[in-house]
């Protein structure tokens, strides 16, 4: 019978395991049948964690069957789980098989294996976690997690594709820089020590744009571009738990997660997994035993796509407009023909670019590619439209020009990177407005007023329509000025039906602003003031009202001249505090 595996003390052979044992009777040495055939064919350390893994072969009646367990279960007590995959290694004969699969384990070379993907210290040495370990000198790892990043094709067919169908296009190139900048936000974030949140990247606008080639574009360089189980590019369709899933340990390779319509969660948890992905770490959770559990960490660039805007469906939350980036009806191919020959092409040769692209970057200290960071967030900073936001946004613009450099260094492509810069700073220019809350409050509280000013009091003089009472409003002809005070509870329905989510946020942004008026006398930061306003029950010592300075004789500018009288004719006495 052929001997599978032998060790000083063990034979495993097809017709089962035998120990060698010394027998009493015959006074010499015999091999004794233990139990069904088993031995450990691979022995793997997880190089995310050091884990040792073995995978196991082991004989039942309808053949032969694999399974891989952590060496940890190793023990009597759980050594027996085997048993439900068919393993004959029921509690009497578990101490012996164990016995031989540790005299085995000595026998065999551990290999490596891996999970996590991106950036990683091996030792002192910097490595790209991919299909395989990419640094200056490569060294074999076996992938094991969920998606396909196997080479595909050819690298020559791939980079022809680029230059004949994305170079010259500056929105494909644009789409090629934002996947590559991946890479650099993982490098910042594992090796430099400053945190940089994730870039997340929604192209949105209707199915002619070509917005899921642009996609394919941005991820075909790290792996399987296609939409399926393993693709690069997921569904949205999930839960927060599964979409931050998705991302959990990867320090540097871009992931798209297709389709934001189709998403079932409501707005505070869409606000949320948003806020989880840019900063890069898993919220806190308890396992079974009610203790912490590891958090996963990232570091990378998410793209979505979808029809709409994710910012709208965020409801005009500040944070997110200033961690998500919006392409909005960009026109990203040029025809149809365009994208299909694309996606093709990219559909069947994908996954070889990575390697060469984390090369060149290799090639450079950690110092030079920090000063070329900071000295490319200066030239960016100096063209950007002027916000609050400008540092932390040219921060992230400065790492797509960086991709976009370290591409045309590493395959020879000439983008053109004025394009690609006019790109980001337009969108930048087009969104800043819906980021400034402020603004956009201001605008919305203004048409309020406009559409609504038969429910205010202009100047103390009533309303002829006997409509409920919002509020006042007073007006200066002489400083031609206007200020509008609304009772608390209208402002606040005005405010969230309006989409804001947050009313101390559009008070806070109103008021840096210089536009709302508060009590002079208040030693608090309270953003309300009080007011008299006829026909309101204890309206003597004042109504809690938010004061808002308008530009010029707001309303004046309105009313017809009969209206005028009428309102007149209307007038009623108002007595109290601050008339």
């Amino acid at each position: 019978m052929t001997v599978i595996v032998e060790t000083k003390n063990f034979q495993c052979r097809a017709s089962g395991l035998y120990q060698l044992v010394f027998d009493e009777k015959s006074k010499k040495a015999i091999w004794r049948w233990v139990s069904s055939a088993i031995y450990l064919s691979k022995s793997y350390r997880k190089i995310d964690t050091g884990e040792i893994q073995w995978e196991l072969r082991f004989y039942c009646s309808d053949g032969w069957q694999t399974d891989i367990i952590s060496r940890e279960d190793v023990t009597e007590k759980n050594f027996t789980s085997l048993m439900r995959k068919g393993a004959d290694v029921t509690t009497w004969r578990t101490k012996v098989v164990i016995e031989f699969l540790i005299e085995q384990e000595k026998q065999i070379v551990i290999e490596k294996m891996h999970e996590q993907v991106g950036w990683s210290l091996q030792g002192q040495e910097m490595v790209y976690i991919h299909h395989q370990l990419l640094s200056q000198q490569n060294s074999i790892s076996e992938y094991i997690g969920e998606f396909n990043i196997a080479k595909r094709g050819s690298f020559s067919k791939w980079l022809e594709t680029v230059k004949e169908h994305i170079v010259g296009n500056p929105s494909l190139e644009l789409a090629l820089c934002i996947g590559f900048s991946a890479v650099l936000v993982g490098y910042i974030n594992k090796f430099l020590n400053i945190h940089a949140d994730s870039l997340i990247i929604h192209i949105c606008g209707n199915s002619t744009t070509g917005k899921t080639t642009a996609a394919m574009v941005a991820v075909s360089g790290f792996g399987d571009p296609k939409e399926g189980p393993r693709s690069l590019i997921q569904s949205f369709n999930g839960t927060d738990n599964a979409l931050t899933k998705i991302i959990a340990n990867n320090n540097g390779m871009p992931i798209v997660c297709d389709e934001t319509s189709l998403t079932t969660m409501g707005t505070q948890k869409l606000v949320n997994v948003l806020y989880t992905w840019a900063k890069n770490l898993e919220k806190a959770r308890l396992n079974k035993n009610s203790e912490k559990r590891n958090r996963a960490s990232w570091g990378t660039t998410i793209i979505t796509t979808g029809e709409g805007s994710l910012i709208d469906q965020a409801n005009q939350n500040e944070g997110i407009r200033v961690r998500v980036f919006e392409f909005q009806n960009l026109q990203w191919t040029n025809d149809a023909f365009h994208a299909k020959s694309i996606n093709h092409s990219l559909s069947n040769n994908y996954g070889h670019a990575v390697e060469v692209f984390v090369k060149t970057i290799l090639g450079y200290s950690k110092e030079f590619v920090q000063k070329s960071w900071e000295d490319e967030t200066q030239k960016v900073a100096l063209k950007l439209p002027k916000s609050k936001f400008n540092d932390r946004i040219s921060k992230k613009f400065a790492l797509i020009i960086m991709a976009a450099k370290l591409l045309n260094q590493s395959f020879n492509l000439h983008l053109n990177l004025e394009a690609i810069e006019k790109l980001l700073i337009e969108q930048e220019k087009e969104s800043l407005d819906e980021r400034l809350i402020g603004p956009k409050a201001y605008d919305t509280i203004r048409e309020w007023l406009l559409k609504n000013q038969k429910h205010f009091y202009i100047n103390k003089v009533g309303n002829p329509e006997q409509q409920t009472i919002w509020g006042r409003i007073d007006i200066d002809k002489n400083k031609n000025k206007t200020q509008a005070f609304i009772l608390a509870e209208e402002f606040k329905t005005m405010i969230q039906y309006a989409g804001f989510t947050d009313m101390k946020v559009v008070l806070r942004e109103l008021d840096a602003m210089g536009l709302l008026i508060k009590e002079k006398d208040s030693k608090q930061n309270k953003y309300h003031t009080r007011r008299v306003i006829s026909g309101q029950e204890n309206s003597k010592n004042g109504m809690q009202v938010y004061g808002i300075y308008l530009d010029g004789q707001f309303i004046n500018q309105v009313y017809s001249a009969t209206e005028l009288a009428e309102r007149k004719r209307s007038k009623k006495k108002i007595t109290g505090v601050n008339q």
